[in-house]
């Protein structure tokens, strides 16, 4: 007797129209993260060999398979004991600081340690920040950063139509399931107001990736893999434009990690070169010219404004 499976689903439409665009050995994943960052993740991906790389036809949304190797909070407490974590500035806090006006109400979604809120009180702008991660709202407390800890689904019931602002930056990316989050995120806001998405850009040299770094845009960390189309396709989803995408030029770390991969890249991935280039640190002078064009590549991050139809 034959037994049927069932149909994987984009979690954005909930179409059929998905086609897998590859896979990854969870083993390597493990590995990766025994090495370099002294985490033991076999447990998590406990009976799942492979992870399936997969695209919603509709939207262009490229999200990994099985959902249930989605990060938890203690896969998140264990992160966030690395300094680099969680970032205290960043290139997209600037520019969506330029998008807010003082007399706005704001909501950030997956605030982290509330590096970004703090800069809103210290503007006197008025926010309420939500984090899931209870290590980090003790840290926000530190910084006098009030957080609560409550899933924007649940928060969007009380709160429907409520604000002017409603920002997440390098949430969107982690969600397996991402469209009851951003229907929540839509229906905080008030007709007229902005929904401002911080993602890493699937479009940037990340794809290419072939670092240790790489495991950072997959699961246990990220579930989705977004691009300026399926961003755009968000506008077919829900009542909101896509006002302007602006792209993160590349800075600091990215600096090496781009010039790893497009080294790597030109020596046709054999590993020997790339360990020639930096004994030899003639990485340095790669270094000294690419920084002379620095601004002119896109960094490894995207900020999306849209704005709800009234």
């Amino acid at each position: 007797m034959q037994t049927s499976t069932k149909p994987i689903l984009s979690p954005l439409t909930f179409s059929e129209k998905v086609v897998e665009v590859g896979s990854i050995n969870a083993q390597e994943i493990i590995d990766i993260y025994t090495t370099h960052f002294k985490m033991d993740l076999a447990s998590h991906f406990k009976n799942c060999e492979k992870i399936k790389i997969l695209k919603c036809e509709d939207t262009g949304y490229m999200f990994y398979y099985p959902f249930n190797t989605e990060g938890d909070e203690s896969y998140y407490a264990l992160m966030g004991q690395f300094d680099w974590y969680y970032n205290p500035s960043r290139w997209e806090h600037t520019k969506a600081l330029e998008l807010i006006d003082k007399n706005q109400m704001v909501l950030e979604v997956g605030a982290g340690s509330g590096f970004f809120l703090k800069e809103l009180k210290n503007r006197n702008i008025s926010f309420v920040g939500l984090e899931l991660n209870g290590k980090a709202i003790e840290e926000g407390k530190k910084m006098d950063v009030q957080m609560k800890k409550e899933f924007v689904q649940e928060h969007a019931k009380k709160n429907e139509e409520k604000y002017d602002c409603v920002i997440s930056f390098q949430v969107l990316e982690h969600i397996a399931q991402p469209y009851e989050f951003l229907k929540a995120k839509v229906a905080c806001l008030k007709p007229g107001g902005k929904l401002i998405i911080g993602v890493p850009n699937n479009d940037s040299y990340m794809k290419d990736n072939k670092m240790y770094s790489k495991v950072l845009n997959m699961p246990p960390h990220h579930m989705g893999l977004w691009k300026f189309e399926s961003l755009k396709s968000l506008e077919k989803l829900f009542p909101v434009e896509l006002k302007e995408v602006d792209y993160e030029p590349l800075v600091g770390g990215n600096v090496d990690v781009y010039m790893w991969n497009r080294v790597n890249q030109f020596f046709l991935g054999i590993n020997f070169f790339n360990s020639l280039i930096w004994k030899l640190k003639l990485h340095h002078l790669i270094r000294y010219f690419l920084l002379k064009r620095a601004h002119h590549i896109r960094g490894n991050s995207m900020l999306a404004v849209f704005q709800k139809r009234g």
